[in-house]
């Protein structure tokens, strides 16, 4: 698609972000790795929950744990509460 063609789809997508190509570059950085969701939200001038919910209207899937952090987690969160209520 020549980068006339991809401009032309970014000012028609209904994205709740005022400056759609610079969204969508650092989008491009955020999910390709390149950079955190903290520097996203910090370039793109938002607070990190307002990016996570901005991403879930466009419907992003952003995973910020792999698999072995997020059952780290788990394995904490299950010591800290073990027979608590």
């Amino acid at each position: 698609m020549a980068e006339s063609g991809l401009r032309e789809l970014v000012m028609r997508e209904r994205v709740p972000y005022p400056d759609k190509e610079k969204l969508f570059m650092v989008l491009g950085l955020l999910l390709s790795g390149r950079i955190s969701a903290g520097k996203a939200a910090e370039l793109l001038g938002l607070r990190l929950d307002e990016l996570w919910e901005l991403l879930d209207k466009l419907g992003v899937r952003y995973k910020v744990l792999d698999e072995e952090e997020a059952e780290e987690e788990l394995d904490a969160y299950r010591r800290l509460f073990k027979g608590g209520a």
